[in-house]
């Protein structure tokens, strides 16, 4: 299960670190073997679930927290 991790952060300048479960889906047709990425999921470090709003923006489920990612360079 291939995962990736990011940071992303509230109005505050707060940091949080944003872990992605990815999960893999195995697939068989015409004899073919195929391996495609199922639904992510989106955790912060100690577990709490966040929602993806879009490309850019995610809030903490638990409490409404809206986080932003920064702009390289910014």
């Amino acid at each position: 299960m291939p995962n990736d991790t990011f940071s992303a952060y509230d109005d505050a300048g707060n940091r949080y670190t944003i872990h992605v479960r990815r999960t893999l889906i195995e697939t068989r047709g015409a004899g073919e073997r195929r391996v495609v990425e199922g639904l992510r999921s989106y955790h912060l470090s100690d577990g709490a679930a966040v929602d993806r709003i879009d490309a850019e923006s995610f809030a903490i489920a638990a409490n409404g927290i809206a986080l932003k990612l920064r702009p390289i360079g910014a």
